[in-house]
């Protein structure tokens, strides 16, 4: 067992791809917003759609490639070398952000869902390789601090191009600062990437499978064949899902429950983000670069815990008179307990996750470890949006965000022998059906 480490950090093997995913997600979530926030304010009057319906379309968008096209991602990052692949996207990326600007310029909706959902398919390739070509830049020792450092970076960034969106926006230039942003980011990030060191390709003789209904059937056969796989990525997926459905119910358990405005949710979306970066580091630091699951059950049972503590202490409704802003909900001792219960729950979402990611890369063979990593996006993509239906199911039903959080909260013991499983399996060494190399 060894130390915490940094020291990989600054090194070419880890910098140039750490700086290259961290600029892609922020220009993501950077464009992603900006349309929101443009349908929500004009965009949706001028077409006659309602702004819900066009936002959850816009969403819908961006996560439907990852359905369709990870299987094929992950055949290409085993059979080809990677870091040529990154610069590749990469491109990819500054010449949709160049057609997204021509886009807002002539405040085309279409155009602007067609360059979308390309984020999204540009996103779906590269996802693999990341995670992909992970372990082949750093040693196994290191493999859990540098999945904390992407899982940290990776909610930050997404915190980051949200809230700049908002401010640019409402700016009497937004858009054009957006854009110019948005090309810039893309440009260093291509850049960056072509400074990510060249790795063996992992199945240089792999015949791909073009059509992605087929590959996509084959890879979750084959991920679902391998219990300790299967198991991470369902865990790693119940993360998602939680996460998701806590994003999303924010900013009305901040109104409606808290009497709060924009400003003190966008409070609680930045504890959110902190919360799961202290998580991902904490996970590392405690296992001290250990590869294992034994913090998974202990930090479940602790987020039903406190989903039932922030139910309890959560007010039904929000008090009458004007929303009140950060100051003065922090301005009440009480509140703080609030905040602390939020906090905490991001936090343990981090301390799962991150090793139930490292758990996947080193499971897998060499030779098919990004195609497992597509597996592992098909299914999170699934989870998240059978929990955006199980929410609207509930609330159309009558039940509060609360209520659907504290339901998402009890739904924590279902994953708890999973996880369990988990442990069991990888304390008791390979098995006949697990992945060798």
């Amino acid at each position: 067992m060894t130390n915490h480490n940094t020291s990989f950090f600054f090194t070419r093997r880890f910098l140039p791809l750490f700086i290259t995913q961290f600029l892609g997600a922020f220009n993501d979530n950077l464009f992603r917003q900006a349309i929101v926030i443009l349908i929500t304010f004009g965009m949706a009057k001028e077409v006659g759609m309602q702004p819900a319906a066009l936002n959850s379309m816009a969403a819908g968008l961006f996560i439907l490639p990852y359905f369709l096209f990870s299987a094929l991602a992950g055949q290409l990052a085993d059979k080809y070398e990677k870091s040529g692949q990154i610069f590749w996207i990469k491109l990819w990326e500054v010449i949709l952000m160049l057609i997204g600007g021509l886009g807002f310029y002539l405040s085309s909706l279409p155009l602007l869902f067609t360059v979308l959902c390309g984020l999204g398919l540009q996103s779906t390739f590269f996802g693999p390789i990341k995670y992909g070509i992970l372990p082949d830049l750093v040693d196994r020792k290191d493999l859990l601090t540098a999945n904390a450092y992407f899982e940290a970076s990776t909610f930050i960034a997404i915190l980051g191009g949200t809230i700049f969106a908002g401010l640019f926006i409402a700016t009497g230039n937004g858009v054009t600062n957006v854009v110019l942003l948005a090309i810039g980011l893309a440009i260093v990030g291509t850049l960056v990437g072509r400074r990510v060191p060249k790795v063996t390709p992992g199945a240089p003789d792999l015949v791909i499978t073009k059509n992605i209904f087929v590959s996509t059937r084959s890879q979750l056969k084959r991920a679902w064949n391998d219990t300790i796989s299967k198991r991470a990525i369902l865990g790693a997926s119940w993360i998602w899902l939680y996460g998701s459905v806590y994003l999303a119910q924010t900013p009305v358990i901040t109104k409606e429950h808290l009497g709060g405005d924009e400003t003190l949710a966008t409070l609680f979306m930045a504890c959110s983000s902190v919360g799961i970066g202290l998580g991902s580091f904490l996970s590392s630091r405690m296992l001290k670069g250990e590869i294992s699951a034994k913090l998974a059950k202990p930090a479940l049972l602790a987020m039903f815990a406190v989903s039932l503590v922030f139910y309890a202490v959560l007010p039904t409704a929000a008090p009458a008179g004007p929303l009140i802003g950060v100051s003065e909900f922090l301005s009440l001792p009480f509140n703080w307990l609030i905040i602390s219960l939020f906090i905490s729950s991001s936090i343990l979402s981090g301390m799962i996750i991150v090793p139930l990611y490292a758990i996947l890369q080193n499971n897998a063979a060499p030779n098919e470890r990004a195609r497992m990593m597509a597996a592992n996006n098909i299914i999170n993509s699934g989870f998240m949006t059978g929990g955006a239906i199980a929410v609207i199911t509930l609330l159309t039903f009558g039940l509060t965000s609360a209520d659907a959080l504290l339901v998402m909260g009890v739904a924590n013991l279902l994953v708890v022998p999973v996880v369990t499983k988990l442990r069991k399996e990888m304390e008791a060494g390979p098995t006949t059906d697990s992945i060798t190399s």
